[in-house]
C-alpha cells in the first residue's frame, strides 16, 4: 500500500502537533508495517501524544507510540487469528496475510535485542578477563544467519551466565577474586599417594541408580494438606519399627509399660522428649511411650545415674532403669541404637574401575555479589579434571541472600535458576561428566517443603538427558555400586544445637550427631523439626528414610569442613565415611 508523506504531514498540521521532518519517512513505514491508513495513524497518535501530555513528537515519542499502542493492536490481531483457527475458509489466509509484516517486524526487532544483550555479556566479559592484543570477533546471529550448534557449544559459560541480565548492580567480589589459598587442599582421608585425580569423564562407564523404601521421590506432590493424627501415626510408627529392631537386636524379652510402678528393673520403649517449649537439658528430659505399650503416656526421666548418654527431641530410645512411683522413671542404662546394613551392589554395578566423584554445594555466590563467580570457577575444574560423577547441591538461588531478600533481581527466581542450569549444563559438556542435581530448601524458586521433589528442566537436549539427572532432597544414590547419602539439610546444626550428652572421657559432637542418623535409620529425625523445614510427614515417612547404610555420607553444614571415617559396630571392617564439603 502506498502512503504518502504529504498527507501525513496535512494531518499532523490540523491537529497542531509540531514534528522533526526526518520522522515523516519513520512514520510512513509505520503505516505500511501496521496497514494504517494516513488519517487513522494520525489519529492515533494524536491521542497518544495527548494524554502523554506530549506538544513535540521526537524520536523517542515515536518509539514508546509503537511499542506502547501498535504493538498492542499486534498482539490483539494474533490473538484474534488463533481463536479462528480453527475455521477453514478465505479468512484465515487473509489474517495470516495481515499478520506477516507484523511477523517480520517482531524478528527484526528480536534480532537487535539479542545483539544488544551479546554486547552487553562481552562488556561483562572483558571486565574479567585481560585486555587482547585485538579487537574481538563477534558471531552475529539474525534470523538469517542463525548460530550453528557448534557456535552455540563453543560459547564459554561467563557468556551464558551474565549476571547483568537479572541484576543491575551485579559487581564482582573484590574479597573473592583477592583470596589467596585457590585450590589449596585443606583436609584429606585416607592415603593418596600415587593416584591420579582424574577421570574418564564420558568415556568410562557410570552406574547412577537411586534407591529408595520402598521407592524413591521423583515428582511434586500437593505438600501441607496433613491432619494432627496424620502426624502422630507417623510418629508412633517410627517408634514401634526402631523398638522392634532394637528388641530383637538385644534379646528384650518385653516392654513395661510407662505409667506402671514396679519394685524391679524396668525396661521401657519410647521417644525422647522435652517437658517444655525451651531447649532440652538434663532436668527437663520426658520420655514418651509408644501406643502398643503405653498408648502415648509421657514420664519424666531422672538422668543422674547414666554416666555416659547422647540424646535429642524425637531420639528414639530403650531405657533401663527404675519406676517405683510410676511418675518418674531413674535411667540407669541406655540401649544403643542399630544401623542397617550395608547395600549390596550387583554384578554389573560392582565391576567397575576407580571412580572420581567431586561434590560442590551451594550458594554458588559470594554473600555480597550475585555474580556466580565461584560457580564459573567449579565448571573450569569440571573441564580441568573430566570428573566421572559431578554431585551439585542447592541452592542454587539462595533465599537468604541479600538481594534475593530486598528484591534487587529484575528478573523471576525461575528465570535465574535455569540460567544457571544452562550454564552448568552446557559449560561441562565437553567434559562428559555427569551431573546429579540435590535440591535445597534454600531454592528460592523451588517447592519449600521436605522432602523436597527433584527439579525440573525442560529444555534438557537428548544428548545431556543420558549425562544429567535430578534426584530429591534427601536421596540415596548408587555410584558403581558405592551407596551415597544426600541432603542438603544441614543436619549437623540442626541435630547439635539441640543434642545433651555427658561422657566420662572426651567426644566428638560431629560423630554423635551423625551415629544417630545412622542409628535412627531417618535422614531427619529431630522432632519437632527446625523452625526452617517444613515437613510434610506422611511423605517423609515414605521418602526421606534410610534405605540402607551409606558407604558415604554427605553432609552440607555452615559449620567447619570435615572428612571422617568410623566403625560403628565391634567386628565392622567396612568404614562409614562421613564428608562436609
Amino acid at each position: 500500500m502506498a502512503v504518502s508523506t504529504q498527507q501525513l504531514a496535512e494531518e499532523l498540521q490540523i491537529f497542531g502537533l509540531d514534528y522533526e521532518d526526518s520522522l515523516l519517512e519513520k512514520l510512513a513505514e509505520l503505516c505500511v508495517l501496521y496497514r494504517q491508513t494516513e488519517d487513522g495513524m494520525v489519529s492515533e497518535l494524536i491521542a497518544f501524544c495527548t494524554s502523554a501530555g506530549k506538544t513535540c513528537l521526537t524520536v523517542d515519542i515515536l518509539n514508546s507510540f509503537e511499542y506502547e499502542v501498535l504493538n498492542k493492536k499486534l498482539s490483539k490481531a494474533w490473538h484474534s487469528a488463533s481463536k479462528d483457527s480453527g475455521h477453514a475458509g478465505t479468512r484465515d489466509i487473509v489474517s495470516i496475510q495481515e499478520l506477516y509484516p507484523f511477523l517480520l517486524k517482531l524478528l527484526s526487532l528480536t534480532s537487535v535485542f539479542r545483539i544488544e544483550a551479546e554486547e552487553e555479556e562481552e562488556t561483562l566479559l572483558s571486565s574479567y578477563t585481560t585486555p587482547s592484543k585485538g579487537p574481538l570477533k563477534r558471531v552475529s546471529s539474525t534470523p538469517e544467519t542463525p548460530l550453528t550448534k557448534r557456535s552455540v557449544a563453543a560459547r564459554s559459560p561467563r557468556q551464558l551466565l551474565s549476571p547483568s541480565s537479572f541484576s543491575p548492580s551485579a559487581t564482582p567480589s573484590q574479597k573473592y577474586t583477592s583470596r589467596t589459598n585457590r585450590g589449596e587442599v585443606v583436609t584429606t582421608f585416607g592415603s593418596a599417594q600415587g593416584l591420579s585425580w582424574s577421570g574418564r569423564g564420558g568415556s568410562g562407564s557410570v552406574s547412577l541408580k537411586v534407591v529408595g523404601d520402598p521407592e524413591p521421590l521423583t515428582g511434586s506432590y500437593k505438600a501441607m494438606f496433613q491432619q494432627l493424627m496424620g502426624v502422630r501415626e507417623v510418629l508412633t510408627s517410627k517408634i514401634e519399627e526402631l523398638g522392634s529392631e532394637l528388641k530383637e537386636h538385644h534379646k528384650i524379652e518385653a516392654f513395661t509399660p510407662l505409667l506402671v510402678p514396679a519394685q524391679e528393673p524396668v525396661i521401657l520403649l519410647g521417644q525422647i522428649g522435652c517437658d517444655s517449649n525451651g531447649k532440652l537439658n538434663s532436668k527437663s528430659v520426658i520420655l514418651e511411650g509408644d501406643q502398643e505399650h503405653s498408648y502415648g503416656a509421657q514420664i519424666p526421666v531422672d538422668l543422674s545415674e547414666l554416666k555416659e548418654y547422647s540424646l535429642f527431641p524425637g531420639q528414639v530410645v530403650i531405657m533401663e532403669g527404675f519406676n517405683t512411683t510410676g511418675r518418674r522413671l531413674t535411667a540407669t542404662k541406655l540401649y544403643e541404637g542399630v544401623p542397617l546394613p550395608f547395600y549390596q551392589p550387583t554384578e554389573e554395578e560392582g565391576a567397575s574401575e576407580q571412580t572420581m566423584v567431586v561434590v560442590a554445594c551451594g550458594p554458588y555466590t559470594t554473600s555480597d555479589s550475585i555474580t556466580y563467580d565461584p560457580l564459573l570457577d567449579l565448571i573450569a575444574i569440571i573441564n580441568r579434571d573430566q570428573p566421572d560423577v559431578c554431585i551439585l547441591f542447592g541452592p542454587f538461588l539462595d533465599a537468604k541472600h541479600e538481594q534475593v531478600e530486598n528484591c534487587k533481581l529484575t528478573s523471576p527466581f525461575e528465570d535465574v535458576f535455569k540460567q544457571c542450569l544452562r550454564t552448568v549444563i552446557e559449560g561441562t559438556r565437553s567434559s562428559g561428566s555427569h551431573l546429579v542435581f540435590v535440591p535445597s530448601l534454600r531454592d528460592v524458586h523451588h517447592e519449600p517443603v521436605y522432602p523436597q521433589p527433584p527439579f525440573t528442566f525442560s529444555e534438557l537436549s537428548r544428548e545431556d538427558k543420558k549425562r544429567v539427572q535430578f534426584v530429591s532432597e534427601p536421596c540415596s544414590l548408587s555410584i558403581n555400586g558405592v551407596m551415597f547419602g544426600l541432603t542438603s539439610t544441614d543436619l549437623l546444626f540442626h541435630i547439635g544445637a539441640e543434642e545433651i550428652f555427658s561422657s566420662s572421657g572426651t567426644s566428638d559432637r560431629f560423630s554423635r550427631v551423625l551415629k544417630h542418623i545412622l542409628t535412627q535409620r531417618s535422614y531427619y529425625p529431630l522432632y519437632p523439626p527446625h523452625e526452617d523445614m517444613a515437613i510434610d510427614y506422611e511423605n517423609f515417612y515414605t521418602y526421606a528414610q534410610l534405605p540402607v547404610t551409606p558407604d558415604v555420607f554427605i553432609v552440607p553444614s555452615e559449620l567447619r569442613y570435615f572428612v571422617k571415617g568410623q566403625h560403628f559396630e565391634a567386628g565392622s571392617l567396612q568404614p562409614r565415611m562421613f564428608w562436609n564439603p
